[in-house]
Parts: C-alpha cells; structure tokens; sequence
C-alpha cells in the first residue's frame, strides 16, 4: 500500500471525513461546531476544544475517537485551505511519532526507520509499549516537532489498526 498515492482524487480532509463516518461520525460532528481552528492549533488541542464546546453547550460528548478524527478533519481544512503556511510533502527518513497517552497529553519522538511500512511497525511496538490506544505518523513540514503538527502520514488506533 502506497500512502502517498492511494485515494489521490481525494482531498486529506475527504479521506478524513471517510473515516470520520466510518466510526460513527458525521459531518453534524463538525458542522455544529463554533470552534474555530487557529493556525497554531494541533488535532489534540481541537480535539479537546470540541469536547469543552460539547460540554459547555450540555450536547451529549462524542467518544474520543470521533473527537479524535474530527479534528482531523477541521485541521486538515484548515491545511488545505492555507497550503503556503501548511504545505509538505513526506520524505522517507524524518517521520514523526506522536503518541496521545491518557488525557490531552502527547508525546512525539523521531522515528529511525526511513520507510514507511518500517515506521509503522517501529511505531506500532512504541504505542503499545506507552499502553496508549492512539498514535500517528506524520512528516514534520508546515508545522514544527510539535505533537500534532505537520503532514499527517498514517494513524493508529488500537481498535482499528493503520488507516490513512
């Protein structure tokens, strides 16, 4: 499987409103929503920021999964639609490992493999070993080494598994 060319008719925030519906979500997750993404907003910063809106609003709070890929979806809008200031590619051998541990805490570390299939089998024994149920692989262009920056590769869910 070729990330980088697999679903290329597609948008990132299509594939990620996909999988947003494959869990359960929909675009009502994201349509009524104030919350607007800044640009030095991360996926775990929107993600709580929903959260908070939900429990502010006393809307019954989505799962942490579809919080989660919502996020995604709202960050990767925001990427698309600021492609000078978010814009990157992947190159092999600078990936990043996010690891989303209990609460909004994250971490990110390097990643020593330069393929991606190799990343993830790297990432997938680091996300375990943090008992973590959630990670993600991404290129650190248009972001910084800051979790929840960068080109988004890969995530992983421990339910799921890798998706895209």
């Amino acid at each position: 499987m070729n990330s980088t060319t697999s679903g290329s008719n597609q948008s990132s925030s299509e594939q990620f409103g996909q999988h947003l519906a494959s869990i359960g979500g929909s675009e009502a997750d994201l349509g009524g929503s104030a919350y607007t993404v800044t640009d030095d907003d991360t996926v775990q910063s929107v993600a709580s920021g929903l959260r908070i809106e939900q429990q502010q609003q006393g809307t019954p709070v989505s799962t942490p999964a579809i919080l989660h890929a919502s996020a995604e979806v709202l960050i990767s809008r925001r990427d698309e639609g600021d492609p000078e200031s978010h814009a990157g590619t992947s190159h092999a051998g600078e990936y990043q490992l996010d690891i989303h541990l209990s609460g909004d805490r994250s971490t990110r570390e390097s990643i020593p493999q330069k393929d991606l299939e190799q990343a993830r089998i790297w990432a997938k024994g680091r996300i375990e070993a943090e008992g973590a149920d959630f990670g993600a692989i991404y290129f650190p262009t248009g972001g910084g080494l800051e979790p929840g920056t960068g080109a988004l590769e890969c995530r992983y869910d421990r339910a799921v598994g890798w998706y895209r």
